[in-house]
């Protein structure tokens, strides 16, 4: 396992340097392009001072989170990581999902997103048959963020919204808008855009059918086999050992 100091940086800084190497290899999108070497026309010796110190602690901070997605997936397939970037270098399709995995790992703060990427890249290379759910996985975790993985969780979790919220004496399907709403109701602002990155990566799907109970369900959510897989990559294993896919009644 790898060492680390008492900030959480790696002893050695060995995946730190590594992790960088690709990033400045692969895509200098994961850090950024430096704006400190352009010209900032009226730009004090002060302001180009600060930015530079700014700039360069926030480029430190990404190529650490980069570099722990990178030891965790060394850990993983207990490989040392000059193995794991040699693997990954010898196939475009591995290359691009080290790449994926790195950059979404340099832009989070989330210590449980940097661990679902580096699950993911081992994932990926352990074997090529899973390098194109690698890398879907890869997508769909780098655009989640907390309130996405809560609102997933308790469609998961709690498969039909409580009984107080019912408008018809059968009950939905599955958790609607304005169920959710109520129960997250600092969510309201944007909960319309976390839904709509969730239903995009099929986290969630509508239960609704060509039936007339079908019908009323149409906006009713429920969790799919790719959003429990992603639910576990966050680390949320449910109590009784798996999520179970919501299903439509036909």
């Amino acid at each position: 396992m790898t060492k680390r100091d008492e900030s959480g940086k790696a002893a050695s800084g060995a995946g730190q340097d590594a992790a960088l190497a690709v990033l400045t290899t692969l895509s200098s999108v994961a850090l950024g392009a430096n704006p400190v070497g352009a010209t900032l026309v009226g730009g004090s010796a002060p302001v180009l001072k600060y930015l530079k110190h700014v700039w360069t602690r926030a480029g430190e901070r990404r190529g650490d989170r980069a570099a722990r997605a990178l030891e965790q997936a060394a850990d993983m397939m207990d490989v040392g990581i000059d193995i794991l970037v040699e693997r990954a270098a010898g196939y475009d399709a591995r290359l691009e999902l080290l790449a994926q995995v790195l950059e979404a790992a340099a832009r989070t703060s989330m210590e449980n997103k940097i661990q679902a990427l580096g699950q993911v890249l081992a994932d990926g290379l352990r074997s090529d048959s899973h390098l194109d759910e690698a890398r879907l996985l890869a997508s769909m975790v780098n655009d989640l963020e907390a309130p996405h993985v809560v609102v997933l969780k308790l469609i998961a979790e709690q498969p039909v919204p409580p009984e107080s919220m019912w408008s018809n004496p059968g009950g939905p399907r599955g958790w609607e808008r304005t169920h959710l709403a109520q129960v997250l109701p600092d969510y309201d602002g944007f909960l319309d855009g976390v839904l709509a990155a969730l239903v995009r990566h099929g986290a969630p799907r509508t239960l609704g059918d060509g039936t007339w109970d079908g019908m009323a369900n149409n906006d009713a959510l429920g969790i799919t086999k790719l959003g429990a897989h992603c639910l576990q990559l966050f680390g949320h294993e449910p109590a009784n050992g798996t999520y179970a896919p919501a299903e439509s009644e036909n």
